[in-house]
C-alpha cells in the first residue's frame, strides 16, 4: 500500500455539532436481528470463485472440472474459476472437483441470496503417497458433534450454543452442543447434517522477481573505461528510504544514462555495492558487499557520479488472490468481501501489539470464538457492577460482543465466524449495561480511561442527539485524537442527521449499507458523514444481517443483527490492520480510508 506523506494539521473534515443544550438518554446505535435459528431465505441465486490447488504444494491444477448446482466449468492454467448465477437449491450445497491424477473431492457450501463466495480447494494426488482424503478428510457425513437438525418446519437452524447442552429444542433456533469445539446449527431433533465446510491450503507466497544472491558474480561485460565527462558529479540522487518488507541490503539504482555493467561496477566498489543484475532502462540491482548501516550504504550510492535515484528493493506478496479461513460461517459473512478484507489478509492478519478498545456494553470473554482473543485490562463505567467487571449481563444480545466479534473473533480457528483481525488486543471499556443504557459521563470516562491505557482505535457503536453539545465528552475526544488515537462511531440509526459521538469533527462517522452496497433505511446521512461500511437489512431476511458472537436465550452463539452498530467496527477493524501493517498516523489512516473507498454517489 503506497503510503501517504503525513498532515502537518490534525485531519478536520467537517464542524462540531449545535448547542442547543437539553439532555437526552444515551442510546444504542441500533441492534435490531435474529440468532441463527430463525427462518433463512433460500432463494435467489449466488457468485462462486476458487483456485483448485495441489494439496500440500498449493500448485494451480489446471483443467479440472469444477460442478455447483447445474452448472460446470474447468479452471484455467492458474488453478482459478467463477461461476455467476448459480441458483441455491438449499441450506447447503456440494462443489465437487475432479482432475486427471488425482482423487475426487466434494466440499459443502452454505450459499444465501447475493452471496460472492471465495473458496480455495486442495486436491490429492491419485498415489501410494497421496494421502487417504479429500478435504475435510473422512468419508463426508457428520460425526454427531453437536450440528442440529431441521426444526418442525423443516428449516435450516443456526448456530447454537456452547454450553454442552446437547441439542437444541426445535424453537428458538440456538441449539445446543455436545461439549465440543464446533457450534451446533440450531434447534432439531439430533439428526445429523452435512459437515460444514474446511479449505486449505491457501498460498502466502513471497515474490522474489530477481535472482539477489549476494555471492553472485557480477554480469561480465568487455571493460571500457566511461569518458571523463561522464564521470563528473550530477545532483544528488534521490534516496527513498522505507521499513515496510524491504530485501536487506539491495537496492535499485538508476543512471542518467547507458553504461557497460562492468564500468559502473568498477565506479561503485567504493560505494561497498556490488552489481547483481542490470535491469531495463539504465536501473541495476545492487547489493551490499560489506556489513554497515544501510543509510550509509544509501548515501554514498546517491553521491556517486551520474546516479539519478536510490530506492530499496521491496519484497512483493500476492493481494489480488483473497484468503479464505476454515472458519464455518465465513461465507454468511457478506459484509468482509465487500470490504475486500479478504485480500487485505495476503498483506496483514493483524497483531497483538495493536489494541482496540470497545466501549460498549462489555464484552463475553468466555465466548468460543473470543476466548483465544487477548482480552487486555478493561475498565467497567456502568453503575451495576463493580468498577473491574466488564462482562456483559445479557441473556439474549450482547451488544458488545457482537461488536467485538467483527473486530477481531479468533479465525480459521475452525469455529464460528471469521474476525476481521486474526490477532488483535481488545480493550473492553463498559459505558453502558444492556438493561439500562448509559450515560455520557461514562463515554466520556471510558475515552479518557482507553486513551490513557494504551488503546490505538476507540470503537464507538452508541449515540446521542447531536443536539446534546457535551463540553466533557468533546474535551475528551480532542484528547484522545491529540494522542494520535483514531475514533471511530456509528452514524446512528434514525434516519436523519448524524448524531453524537459520530457528528465531533476528529470521530469517523460510519452510516451502513446492505450487501448490495445501498444506503440502508435506517442509516443517518449527512455531510458529516465520511463512510459508509456493511450495516446489513434484515427485512428481506435475516441473512441479508451482520453475522457475529452473541449470548442467544441464554447460550453463546451467534447472531445477525442489524444497524450502523455494526457497521462502525468493520471500519475499526480495518484500521486496526492497517496499523498491523506500519501505518499508525492518524491523519494518514484518515485521508487513506476517504481516498481509497469506493464512491457510491
Amino acid at each position: 500500500m503506497k503510503r501517504l506523506s503525513k498532515a502537518t494539521h490534525r485531519f478536520r473534515p467537517h464542524h462540531g455539532s449545535g448547542v442547543l443544550l437539553f439532555l437526552l438518554a444515551v442510546l444504542l446505535t441500533g441492534c435490531f436481528g435474529w440468532g441463527l435459528g430463525d427462518e433463512r431465505d433460500t432463494s435467489g441465486t449466488f457468485s462462486l470463485q476458487g483456485i483448485v490447488v495441489v494439496d500440500g504444494t498449493d500448485t494451480p491444477v489446471g483443467g479440472a472440472v469444477v460442478r455447483v448446482g447445474n452448472q460446470e466449468t474447468t479452471t484455467a492454467p492458474d488453478g482459478t474459476f467463477a461461476f455467476s448465477q448459480i441458483r441455491i437449491t438449499g441450506s447447503s450445497m456440494a462443489v465437487a472437483v475432479e482432475a486427471p491424477g488425482f482423487r475426487s473431492a466434494t466440499l459443502p457450501i452454505h450459499p444465501a441470496p447475493d452471496d460472492q463466495l471465495f473458496i480455495t480447494i486442495p486436491l490429492v494426488p491419485d498415489g501410494p503417497d497421496g494421502g487417504s482424503g479429500g478435504p475435510g478428510g473422512g468419508d463426508g457425513t457428520d460425526d454427531g458433534d453437536g450440528s442440529g437438525g431441521s426444526d418442525n418446519n423443516g428449516d435450516t437452524g443456526g448456530p447454537g450454543g456452547t454450553d454442552g447442552g446437547g441439542a437444541g429444542d426445535g424453537e428458538d433456533g440456538t441449539g445446543g452442543h455436545d461439549g465440543s469445539d464446533e457450534p451446533g446449527h440450531g434447534p432439531g431433533d439430533g439428526q445429523d447434517e452435512e459437515p460444514l465446510p474446511v479449505y486449505s491450503g491457501v498460498v502466502e507466497a513471497q515474490v522474489r522477481l530477481v535472482n539477489a544472491n549476494a555471492n553472485a558474480s557480477p554480469a561480465t561485460v568487455a571493460g571500457v573505461s566511461l569518458p571523463a565527462e561522464l564521470l563528473d558529479r550530477s545532483t544528488s540522487a534521490s534516496v527513498v528510504r522505507t521499513t515496510a518488507a524491504r530485501v536487506p541490503g539491495e537496492w535499485i539504482v538508476q543512471l542518467n544514462g547507458d553504461y557497460p555493467v562492468q564500468a559502473v561496477h568498477d565506479m561503485w566498489a567504493e560505494a561497498g555495492v556490488q552489481v547483481i543484475e542490470r535491469l531495463p532502462d539504465n536501473f541495476y540491482l545492487v547489493a551490499a558487499t560489506e556489513a554497515g548501516s544501510e543509510a550509509e550504504v544509501e548515501q554514498r550510492l546517491a553521491m556517486l557520479p551520474n546516479v539519478v535515484s536510490v530506492e530499496p528493493n521491496q519484497r512483493v506478496q500476492p493481494v489480488a488472490v483473497p484468503y479464505v479461513p476454515n472458519d464455518p460461517y465465513f461465507y454468511r459473512q457478506w459484509g468482509l468481501p465487500m470490504v475486500s478484507v479478504p485480500y487485505a489478509w495476503g498483506v496483514t492478519t493483524g497483531s497483538r501489539e495493536v489494541v482496540v478498545a470497545v466501549l460498549d456494553t462489555g464484552i463475553l470473554p468466555q465466548h468460543p470464538d473470543l476466548a483465544g482473543v487477548k482480552i487486555v485490562h478493561g475498565r467497567n463505567f456502568a453503575s451495576d457492577q463493580s468498577s473491574l467487571d466488564y462482562t456483559d449481563d445479557a441473556t439474549d444480545l450482547s451488544h458488545g460482543t457482537m461488536v467485538a466479534g467483527i473486530i477481531g473473533a479468533m479465525t480459521n480457528n475452525g469455529v464460528g465466524i471469521a474476525g476481521i483481525n486474526w490477532n488483535v488486543s481488545i480493550m473492553p471499556v463498559r459505558v453502558m449495561s444492556s438493561r439500562s443504557g448509559g450515560t455520557v459521563a461514562a463515554v466520556g470516562q471510558g475515552i479518557r480511561w482507553a486513551v490513557d491505557n494504551g488503546a490505538h482505535v476507540i470503537n464507538m457503536s452508541l449515540a446521542w442527539d447531536a443536539s446534546y453539545n457535551n463540553t466533557f465528552v468533546n474535551q475528551q475526544i480532542e484528547y484522545a485524537a491529540s494522542k494520535g488515537v483514531v475514533l471511530v462511531a456509528g452514524a446512528g440509526n434514525d434516519s436523519g442527521r448524524i448524531t453524537m459521538p459520530a457528528s465531533h469533527p476528529d470521530v469517523i462517522a460510519v452510516g451502513a449499507v446492505d450487501r448490495n452496497k445501498r444506503i440502508t433505511w435506517y442509516s443517518n446521512y449527512g455531510s458529516q458523514l465520511e463512510l459508509v461500511a456493511p450495516g446489513g437489512d434484515t427485512r428481506g431476511g435475516q441473512t441479508n444481517g451482520i453475522l457475529s458472537t452473541d449470548i442467544v436465550n441464554g447460550r453463546l452463539g451467534y447472531s445477525y443483527q442489524q444497524g450502523t452498530s455494526f457497521a462502525a467496527p468493520h471500519v475499526t477493524g480495518i484500521v486496526a490492520l492497517m496499523y498491523s501493517a506500519g501505518i499508525t498516523d492518524a491523519d494518514e489512516i484518515r485521508q487513506l480510508l476517504r481516498h481509497t473507498a469506493e464512491d457510491l454517489g
